[in-house]
């Protein structure tokens, strides 16, 4: 029988990513949950929740925990890289949807959620492609709804990838 799920924050899963700090602290005034996918301010290099949408900053990684909401703050963040794997809730945009095997292996985007303000990966958008989902969660099964699944930040999304060129 299909199961629906929680939505829950992005965390990591299988091999542990490195805990990381931004390294001029975190942004004023953020108010950011934890697994948000953070992101360094252009001018101040300062650490800050991604815009979402079509916004093409590559991640720094996901907030190991909730913003201070103080300028300058150490701020600790899962790193985004090749070894590194996630797991998050999978939803269509604002909607639920349930797991489909189409889903494993499909790049798509993240979306905040405007009730829990957690992010999500989101079957609605494959066009501003940041994820590619890898697996299905623990326990999470075809057919469940807002299933957890295991995804990658895509290589070219990824901040502290040394360019090949």
């Amino acid at each position: 029988m299909a199961k629906t799920w929680a939505n829950a924050p992005i965390r990591p899963y299988r091999c542990v990513p490195q805990v990381k700090y931004t390294d001029a602290g975190e942004e004023a005034s953020q108010t950011y949950v934890i697994g948000a996918p953070l992101v360094y301010d252009s001018s101040s290099k300062e650490g800050e929740e991604w815009a979402g949408g079509t916004d093409a900053t590559t991640f720094l990684g996901f907030a190991a925990r909730a913003a201070s909401g103080t300028a300058a703050t150490a701020q600790p963040y899962y790193e985004a890289s090749d070894d590194a794997e996630f797991v998050g809730t999978l939803v269509n945009g604002t909607a639920t949807v349930a797991l489909a095997a189409s889903h494993i292996g499909t790049k798509y985007s993240l979306i905040k959620d405007s009730t829990t303000s957690n992010w999500n990966v989101d079957v609605g958008d494959t066009t501003t492609t940041r994820v590619q989902v890898i697996g299905i969660g623990q326990g999470a099964a075809i057919g469940d709804t807002n299933a957890p699944v295991i995804f990658k930040v895509l290589t070219d999304m990824q901040r502290n990838r040394v360019a090949s060129s």
